[in-house]
C-alpha cells in the first residue's frame, strides 16, 4: 500500500498493490453472485404455509347466504377514491374501512392477498413475474366448492393465478396498451351476470385507473381524469347487480406515489381504503389490513373462509359483530395460527388454540419473535467474524500508512456523498420498489446505479489523491520508487468503500439472513442491502480504474509538481 516512512522494497509494494486489487475484484464478484442469489430468493420464495391443508382449518359458516360482488379497483388512492360518487354513496350508508397494504405492494401479491387473506409471506407471490395457479386457496375456490353461482371479469391474468374460468361464468380482457378496458369488463360483467339470473358471487377487476398511474402518476390530471372515467362506469355496475340485497366491497389493491409506482412503503402505496355496503354491514368507519378482506367477505356471504387466510374478519363494521358467523372465523382464524406458529417455532406446538383476535395476533407475534431471535443468534458468530475481519483490515492499512488511511477515508466519505446526492436529492429515491414505477425499468434502474457507483468512487479516488500530499511536507511524485504507493492509493480507497459497504451488508444479513425461507425481509431494509450489493459489484472496476486517477493526481498535484521541479 502507499508508502511508509520506512520506503519497503519496490516488489513487496507492487505484491500489496496486486494482493488490493485481487481483494477487491474478488468482492465485486462476491457480491454479484450474492446479489443474484438475494434477489431470486425473494422472485422465486416458495412459501412452506402453502402446505397447509385447508381442511385442517375449515370451518363452515353459519350465516345466511347473500349475494356478495367484490370489485378491485387496481392502483387507487385513498385520495382518488374519495373523489368517485359510487364509493362515497355506499360509504353513506356501509363502512369506510381504512386499510393497510401488506409489501412488496405490487399488484399480484396484493391481489392474492384481497382474494385470499394470505399476505405475501403466506402465499408465495412475491412479485408480478409470478405466472402460475397461486397455491392459497381463494374466494372463488371456496364458492365453487360449495356449490355458489360465480362470475368473473377482468384481466386475463385472473385466470392463470386463480383458474377463474372455473367458474360458472367468466369473461377476460387482455392487457392492452393505451387502451380502456374497464368499460368493456363492465359490459361483460353485466352480461354474464343476467345470463346466470344473478350470482352469488362476484369478482370484477379494473385495471384502467392503475395504468394510468404508471404512465402519469396519481399527481397528473390524466390519473384525475382516469378516475372520473372509472367512476361512470362503476357506476352502471353497480346499479346494475343492486337488487337491494347485495353485499358490495369495492377494494383498491394498492396506492400509487405521485410521480407513478407502487411496490413500496409509501404512505399514498400502501394506506388505502375500501368499501363494504350491503344487508348485516354497519355504518361505521374503521381500520384493518388488506388480508382482512377476503374473511370479511366470506362472512357476510355466508361462505366458509378462504383456508390459508391470516386475516380476521373486520367484526366492527357487521351489524352483529358477536354473530355465529363471526365467531366461526375467529375459530377458523386460531386454527390456522397454531398451523403457522407450528412451522415458524416448533416449540410452540403445545400451545392451545387461540380464540379471540388478540390471541390470534399475539401467537403469530411470538412466533415471529422467537423464530427471529432464534436466527439471529445462529448468525452471530459470522457476524462477528466480519467485523473482526473489517477491523484487522483497518490496523493494518493505519501500520502501514496513516496518511493513506486518512486520505483513503476522506475519498470514502466524498464516495458516499456523491452517491448518496444522486439517489436521493438529484433523483428523489427512496429505499422502495415503487422507484422502479413498472418492471421493465428494474434492469435499467440497477445498471444505473451501477454507472454512478464507478462515477462516485473515482471521485474518491480523486479526492484521495488531493488529500494525500498535503499530509507530508515534502511529498513525492508517482515516479519510482513511489509509483506502486501512489497506484495503490486508488486500491485503498475502494477497498475502504468496500468495507463500509461490506458492514452494512452484513448488519442485513444479520438481522434477515440471505435465504429467504419462512418471511421475507422488512423490504426498506432489503432494497438497500440489494444497491449495497450492486455498488460492491461496480467498486471492482473503480479499483482498477482508481489507480490511473491517483496516478495522474500524483503527476499533476501542485505539492508534488514543485517537487520534482
Amino acid at each position: 500500500m502507499p508508502e511508509s516512512t520506512r520506503m519497503p522494497r519496490p516488489s513487496t509494494l507492487w505484491s500489496l498493490l496486486v494482493l488490493g486489487l485481487v481483494t477487491s475484484l474478488a468482492l465485486s464478484y462476491g457480491a454479484y453472485q450474492l446479489a443474484g442469489y438475494s434477489w431470486n430468493q425473494v422472485v422465486d420464495y416458495r412459501s412452506p404455509f402453502v402446505d397447509i391443508d385447508p381442511d385442517t382449518t375449515r370451518v363452515d359458516n353459519p350465516g345466511a347466504d347473500r349475494r356478495t360482488v367484490l370489485i378491485i379497483i387496481d392502483g387507487l388512492t385513498d385520495e382518488a377514491s374519495r373523489s368517485m360518487s359510487v364509493m362515497n354513496t355506499l360509504r353513506a350508508r356501509g363502512a369506510d374501512v381504512a386499510l393497510t397494504v401488506p409489501q412488496p405492494s405490487l399488484s399480484f401479491p396484493t391481489w392474492t392477498t384481497i382474494l385470499s387473506g394470505a399476505p405475501q409471506q403466506i402465499s408465495g407471490v412475491t412479485t408480478n413475474w409470478y405466472e402460475r395457479r397461486v397455491e392459497v386457496e381463494t374466494l372463488l375456490d371456496v364458492a365453487i366448492a360449495e356449490g355458489r353461482s360465480t362470475m368473473v371479469a377482468g384481466p386475463t391474468d385472473l385466470d392463470m393465478l386463480y383458474g377463474a374460468s372455473d367458474a360458472d361464468a367468466s369473461a377476460f380482457t387482455d392487457w392492452v396498451s393505451d387502451s380502456y378496458m374497464s368499460a368493456g369488463i363492465v359490459d361483460d360483467a353485466l352480461r354474464l351476470d343476467a345470463e346466470l339470473g344473478g350470482a352469488s358471487l362476484v369478482i370484477v377487476h379494473f385495471p384502467d385507473i392503475d395504468e394510468a398511474g404508471h404512465a402519469f402518476g396519481a399527481s397528473a390530471p390524466e390519473y384525475t381524469e382516469m378516475v372520473a372515467r372509472v367512476n361512470d362506469d362503476l357506476d352502471r355496475l353497480v346499479t346494475g347487480l343492486d337488487d337491494g340485497e347485495t353485499v358490495f366491497c369495492i377494494t383498491p389493491d394498492h396506492g400509487h406515489i405521485a410521480t407513478g409506482g407502487h411496490g413500496g412503503w409509501e404512505d399514498p402505496v400502501i394506506h388505502t381504503s375500501c368499501v363494504i355496503a350491503g344487508p348485516g354491514v354497519a355504518h361505521v368507519t374503521t381500520q384493518a389490513d388488506l388480508e382482512d378482506i377476503a374473511p370479511t367477505v366470506a362472512v357476510l356471504g355466508g361462505l366458509s373462509t378462504p383456508g390459508h387466510a391470516r386475516g380476521i374478519a373486520i367484526a366492527s363494521l357487521l351489524e352483529e359483530p358477536d354473530s355465529p358467523a363471526i365467531q366461526a372465523d375467529l375459530k377458523r382464524a386460531g386454527l390456522f395460527a397454531k398451523d403457522y406458529a407450528a412451522i415458524v417455532d416448533p416449540s410452540s406446538g403445545t400451545i392451545g388454540t387461540p380464540m379471540s383476535a388478540i390471541d390470534v395476533r399475539v401467537l403469530y407475534a411470538a412466533a415471529d419473535n422467537a423464530r427471529l431471535d432464534a436466527d439471529r443468534s445462529g448468525r452471530l458468530a459470522a457476524f462477528v467474524g466480519v467485523l473482526g475481519l473489517l477491523l484487522a483490515f483497518g490496523m493494518v492499512a493505519a501500520l502501514r500508512s496513516w496518511r493513506a488511511l486518512v486520505s483513503a477515508t476522506v475519498g470514502t466519505v466524498a464516495y458516499f456523498v456523491v452517491y448518496n446526492g444522486l439517489f436521493f436529492l438529484v433523483h428523489g429515491y427512496k429505499w422502495s420498489l415503487s422507484a422502479f414505477n413498472e418492471e421493465s425499468m428494474v434492469q435499467t434502474f440497477f445498471n444505473m446505479r451501477m454507472v454512478e457507483a464507478v462515477i462516485a468512487g473515482l471521485v474518491a479516488c480523486l479526492v484521495a489523491g488531493v488529500v494525500y500530499p498535503l499530509l507530508r511536507k515534502e511529498p513525492k511524485p508517482p515516479h519510482h520508487p513511489y509509483l506502486p504507493g501512489w497506484l495503490s492509493l486508488g486500491v485503498m480507497t475502494t477497498l475502504l468503500i468496500q468495507a463500509v459497504l461490506v458492514l452494512q451488508v452484513a448488519i442485513f444479513w444479520r438481522m434477515w439472513g440471505a435465504a429467504v425461507v419462512w418471511r421475507l425481509p422488512e423490504m426498506s431494509a432489503g432494497f438497500k442491502y440489494d444497491l449495497d450489493l450492486i455498488q460492491l459489484t461496480a467498486l471492482g472496476a473503480v479499483a482498477v480504474l482508481g489507480t490511473g486517477v491517483t496516478y495522474l493526481v500524483g503527476r499533476f498535484h501542485p505539492k508534488t509538481r514543485r517537487v520534482t521541479s
